[in-house]
C-alpha cells in the first residue's frame, strides 16, 4: 500500500485532508475525497512525534540563546536570527510526518 491511499479505492487522499492530522493529532478519522468512506490511520506516523515536536522547540531556544550570548545581539535580532531554523525545523517534521501516513480499513 502506498502512503496516503485509501485503503477501499486506492486512491491518493488529498492533501488537504492529512494536514489536519499536523494540527489536530492522530486519533481522528477523515472521509475519503474519492469513494466517501471513513478512513483512519493504520499507525502514528512517527512514534516520536512529541521528540519531533521537543526538538522544534530546541531549534528556535538554543540559536536564540547562541545569538543573546555569544554573539551579544538584541533580544530582537536573535528572534529574527533564530527564525530561519523554526522554519526549517517545521517544514522537516511536516515533511517526514506527511510521508509516513498510511491508512487502515476498519474503524
Amino acid at each position: 500500500m502506498k502512503n496516503r491511499e485509501c485503503p477501499y479505492c486506492h486512491q491518493t487522499v488529498s492533501l488537504k485532508r492529512c494536514l489536519k492530522y499536523l494540527l489536530r493529532g492522530t486519533d481522528y478519522d477523515t472521509v475519503c475525497d474519492h469513494c466517501g468512506r471513513d478512513i483512519r490511520l493504520a499507525k502514528e506516523p512517527r512514534p516520536g512525534f512529541k521528540y519531533s515536536f521537543m526538538a522544534g522547540l530546541l531549534s528556535i531556544y538554543i540559536p536564540m540563546q547562541v545569538c543573546l550570548y555569544a554573539l551579544h545581539t538584541t533580544f530582537l535580532q536573535a528572534l529574527l536570527c533564530s527564525l530561519s531554523f523554526v522554519i526549517v525545523c517545521l517544514f522537516v517534521i511536516a515533511y517526514l510526518t506527511l510521508h509516513s501516513l498510511f491508512f487502515g480499513g476498519d474503524i
